[in-house]
């Protein structure tokens, strides 16, 4: 329970810290509450520090490197799930793949998608798409008018 809540957190501080930085990229800091804008107040002025200019700096550098920490240890679970499973192909005898569609043939394309309907779905819809962009294409839907 204590690991989940832990795992809430950092994904929630990850998600926050890249809506504020998809937002700021994207319309400036004038559309971030509580952000400053330029004006005539001391408080503006990039050469004085204030307690609010501080707090704000604190929390955006907090967000930016747990967001460094966040990607650096979702790299490095990928990598090791990788590596992971590179170590138990490994072990196994090799057996060559077959392009056989019979399902009953062990290693072959038609046993997996016998076994994992997810490729088989997503190979159902990737050619979906791909005839409907070709038909749109084919009939000149993207030509402008």
């Amino acid at each position: 329970m204590r690991r989940a809540l832990i795992l809430i957190v950092i994904v929630s501080v990850l998600i926050f810290g890249g809506y504020l930085s998809l937002r700021i990229s994207q319309q400036g800091s004038g559309t971030v509450p509580g952000l400053w804008v330029q004006t005539n107040n001391p408080e503006a002025s990039p050469m004085q520090v204030t307690a609010d200019k501080g707090a704000w700096f604190f929390i955006f550098a907090a967000i930016v490197l747990g967001s460094l920490v966040g990607m650096g240890a979702t790299l490095a679970l990928v990598t090791w799930l990788i590596n992971r499973q590179l170590e138990v192909v490994k072990k196994k005898p090799s057996q060559g793949f077959q392009f056989s569609l019979n399902p009953a043939t062990p290693n072959s394309l038609g046993a997996a998608l016998t076994r994992f309907p997810v490729i088989t779905i997503t190979l159902v819809i990737g050619l979906l798409v791909v005839l409907s962009v070709g038909a749109a294409i084919a009939f000149g839907v993207f030509t402008p008018k």
